[in-house]
């Protein structure tokens, strides 16, 4: 190849390379490395642990929610059902609404653009139907804190050597906005034990129905075989009846 063709193919490649990492223009969906399937419908195909995802739709930074920007934002696991999506966006509306001061909710790995495996990161994850969540946090005067990362929360609601404190209440409401979300169906919140019973015990504390505080115990739950969950909520939701007849298994 001679010079002058060297350095144009060069010159090419890379024009092509900053285009890619290029930011988006405002109000231009950022697809993180790859964008969705382009299937009519959103569907989440397959088990959490072996599936895929068509039509996924991206979660995008906001007031209300945000992609924790220390490990999870440059992963591009963002994705996920459009119903998924949409309502941790509203379950963090109603966090701020029901408390002006609430800091956006913290978001960590949903899925890829297509779904399948996340490794190393998750086994599960893989069809746009699980999502991290951040425990809402209070700094020592007892004032909300914006989650930077997925924080460890002892039995006593301690992290941070005691600087950081579990905000039973805001994240009450986050469990509450969940389950009364009728475009949802909270399959599971998987959880740490203490955690659950302080969230347990802050809903008796408001005098929340007794139907919220049952179903509140059922889906909230200290995984078997992973880890206790003491850093954040996982989310799972269920398939729904189309996507169970495309093959979804909950």
């Amino acid at each position: 190849m001679s010079i002058a063709r060297f350095r144009s193919a060069w010159g090419l490649l890379a024009l092509s390379l900053s285009l890619k990492a290029a930011p988006a223009l405002a109000g231009e969906p950022t697809f993180c490395g790859e964008a969705p399937t382009s299937d009519a419908q959103s569907l989440s195909v397959g088990r959490s642990s072996e599936g895929r995802l068509l039509s996924a739709k991206a979660l995008q930074s906001g007031e209300a929610v945000r992609t924790l920007p220390r490990r999870h934002e440059r992963r591009c696991l963002n994705w996920g059902t459009p119903r998924l999506v949409d309502a941790l966006r509203r379950a963090g509306e109603v966090v701020r609404q029901a408390s002006s001061s609430a800091p956006p909710l913290g978001v960590g790995d949903l899925s890829k653009a297509r779904g399948g495996p996340i490794r190393p990161y998750s086994r599960s994850h893989q069809s746009g139907r699980d999502a991290d969540l951040a425990f809402y946090q209070l700094d020592e005067q007892g004032q909300p804190v914006p989650a930077e990362d997925l924080l460890a929360f002892d039995a006593q609601g301690q992290a941070g050597n005691g600087k950081l404190r579990f905000d039973r209440r805001r994240n009450w409401l986050l469990v509450r906005a969940l389950l009364e979300d009728k475009e949802l169906d909270v399959q599971w919140m998987f959880i740490s034990k203490p955690l659950r019973e302080a969230l347990l015990e802050e809903a008796r504390r408001l005098h929340e129905p007794a139907w919220l505080i049952e179903r509140a115990g059922q889906v909230l739950h200290q995984p078997t075989d992973s880890r206790p969950h003491n850093d954040h909520f996982h989310l799972r939701i269920r398939c729904t009846p189309e996507e169970r007849a495309a093959g979804c298994v909950g």
